[in-house]
């Protein structure tokens, strides 16, 4: 898993070529770099995504994860993949989105692996004066196993504010309300290079 990052970034910048730029004009090719922390697991994160076509999305993440509160001292990784629509909406856009993850945390000896599974949907819009915003449900099946066995359905609320600094370069700030079974609610910054 070593190689993830590398691997991602190139899928993302491969795909980037069949983006047409069709719909509401919202940019979807973006590489991103950021800093994500709930209650119980910091992480460093780089992500990225690209438009095929019209309306299909790829993309994934991978976050170098650090624990905190009663996971303090222990690290580990998380790998995300998706796949996503994109149907325009008025000024903006509808993604379905769909994602696969797996993460392993240990402190020397494994404290436990995860898989999750998310159905989502959200709506994307420019704002004005720069500003993005976009608004989402999801549903999140985490599957974790260590010295036990935990099983969670939640619903993932989130909200993200972009602020376009340049034509290429952007911040953005993220917050999900999620069950405090899987970390609590989560807040994310990044910064991003749209191509």
């Amino acid at each position: 898993m070593k190689y993830t990052p590398i691997l991602l970034l190139t899928l993302v910048a491969a795909s980037a070529s069949a983006a047409d730029g069709l719909g509401s004009g919202l940019n979807y090719n973006r590489l991103g770099l950021g800093y994500e922390s709930n209650d119980s697991i910091k992480s460093i994160v780089v992500s990225g995504e690209a438009k095929l076509g019209e309306y299909i999305l790829v993309g994934g993440s991978y976050s170098d994860v650090d624990g905190k509160g009663v996971y303090d001292g222990a690290g580990g990784y998380i790998s995300r993949f998706g796949l996503g629509v994109v149907f325009s909406a008025g000024p903006g856009d509808v993604i379905l989105r769909a994602s696969y993850g797996q993460g392993n945390l240990t402190d020397g000896i494994s404290l436990g692996v995860a898989d999750e599974r998310s159905f989502g949907i959200s709506y994307r819009t420019a704002i004005g004066a720069g500003f993005e915003g976009e608004l989402g449900y999801a549903r999140v099946r985490t599957r974790m196993v260590g010295d036990w066995l935990l099983e969670s359905n939640d619903n993932v609320f989130k909200a993200t504010l972009r602020y376009n600094l340049s034509r290429n370069f952007d911040l953005s700030l993220a917050y999900s309300l999620q069950d405090d079974i899987v970390g609590g609610n989560n807040l994310g910054l990044s910064v991003g290079y749209s191509f």
